[in-house]
């Protein structure tokens, strides 16, 4: 029973750290202001989390480790075309729910820490798996239609337009369907829209 609140109290902490992170960033974020919230003493907080950055770390490693699992995930891609944009819509929804808060404090919130170069290594993995693609392409298609230097601004875009859905929509529902949109939109390309 006493583990029980424990990984209750644990619980409460992240989730007020998370709101404290969104709302000050890193660096204004006061460790008293997350204790107050979850009516503890701060000292008493101390003795879940070391201090502001073992409990920031506690916030976005989870989050940042899933990201960079659901990217390099789709290096290899399935036989199945049709199976692709579900697996890769699946995989960024997945992300939503839960994630969400940790998702945009890693992104926005990060700056003071050891964290804040996060989104240029995101940008930098999401390259590496976009520029396998490309090469695959136009290995396929014998001849270099995409060069090296498309790579970054694809996948950059890519990933900033999937943010700006986490950071716009809060609702799970209408980020799934958002989320869904924008997948469908690369994924049949602007060709078709043309």
């Amino acid at each position: 029973m006493v583990q029980v609140l424990k990984d209750e109290l644990r619980q409460a902490i992240l989730r007020n750290a998370q709101d404290e992170f969104l709302q000050y960033g890193y660096a204004a974020a006061s460790i008293k202001r997350i204790a107050d919230k979850v009516g503890m003493s701060a000292g008493n907080l101390y003795r879940y989390y070391a201090g502001k950055e073992a409990l920031f770390d506690s916030v976005v490693e989870p989050v940042f480790h899933k990201l960079e699992s659901v990217i390099k995930s789709h290096v290899r891609e399935p036989s199945n075309e049709d199976n692709i944009f579900e697996l890769v819509v699946q995989a960024l929804i997945g992300l939503i729910g839960e994630l969400r808060g940790p998702l945009l404090v890693l992104i926005d919130s990060s700056k003071g820490t050891k964290h804040e170069d996060a989104l240029q290594r995101l940008h930098q993995m999401m390259a590496d798996n976009v520029a396998g693609h490309l090469e695959a392409y136009n290995s396929a298609q014998g001849r270099v239609v995409f060069t090296e230097q498309a790579v970054w601004p694809i996948s950059v875009a890519f990933l900033q337009g999937y943010f700006e859905i986490i950071r716009r929509h809060s609702d799970t529902e209408e980020s799934t369907s958002m989320v869904r949109q924008y997948v469908l939109f690369w994924y049949q390309g602007l060709r078709a829209f043309l």
